[in-house]
């Protein structure tokens, strides 16, 4: 199998979640207005302070625009996802699909890491609660998104690798080589 079959796969099945998350959202009817007391009722007995304060200082004071915010960002992010996993199953992405997918990796994985602290998820043992999953499927998906992020940055083109080799060369051999070693 070729490696953008791997990578295809992992942007589908990231994709499709995110498109499903969203649109449970947008169906609901009720999540822009619900939002605020959701929020409001996380505030108390987070682990994460600094996630608290920012629930009631930031979030919960403008949860109708986060409500839309997440919304459109999750649909947008699973739309494009899977654009691109569908695209990558096929043959590899080109450079400018590689930066609108680590785009929207980047924007998944800031939303991916709200919900986690929103939760009070652990990231670690948690004796405390040994009938909850041991590490909370939003902080999995924060590291596939990253680790997809960092393979796409890493993956060179052809034109990236034919590059460096036409560079160590000297000006006089490169003109031999691109015009069949005549001379003017």
């Amino acid at each position: 199998m070729r490696s953008h079959r791997y990578q295809a796969f992992v942007l589908l099945l990231v994709g499709y979640e995110w498109l499903i998350s969203g649109l449970d959202k947008v169906l609901a009817h009720n999540f822009a207005q619900g939002l605020a007391g959701q929020l409001a009722a996380a505030e108390h007995g987070l682990p994460y302070g600094f996630y608290a304060s920012l629930l009631s200082h930031v979030f919960v004071p403008h949860a109708q625009l986060f409500a839309w915010l997440v919304m459109a960002g999750e649909c947008a992010s699973g739309v494009l996802l899977l654009a691109l996993g569908a695209i990558a199953w096929f043959r590899p992405l080109s450079p400018v699909q590689k930066a609108i997918a680590v785009v929207t990796l980047a924007v998944a994985s800031f939303m991916v890491m709200n919900f986690f602290f929103f939760q009070g998820g652990s990231y670690f043992l948690n004796p405390s609660d040994p009938y909850n999953e041991g590490i909370p499927v939003d902080f999995v998906l924060f590291w596939i998104q990253i680790g997809t992020m960092i393979a796409l940055l890493r993956e060179k083109s052809n034109e990236e690798v034919i590059q460096p080799s036409l560079s160590s060369v000297d000006t006089s051999e490169r003109f031999h080589r691109t015009h069949g070693g005549m001379s003017k």
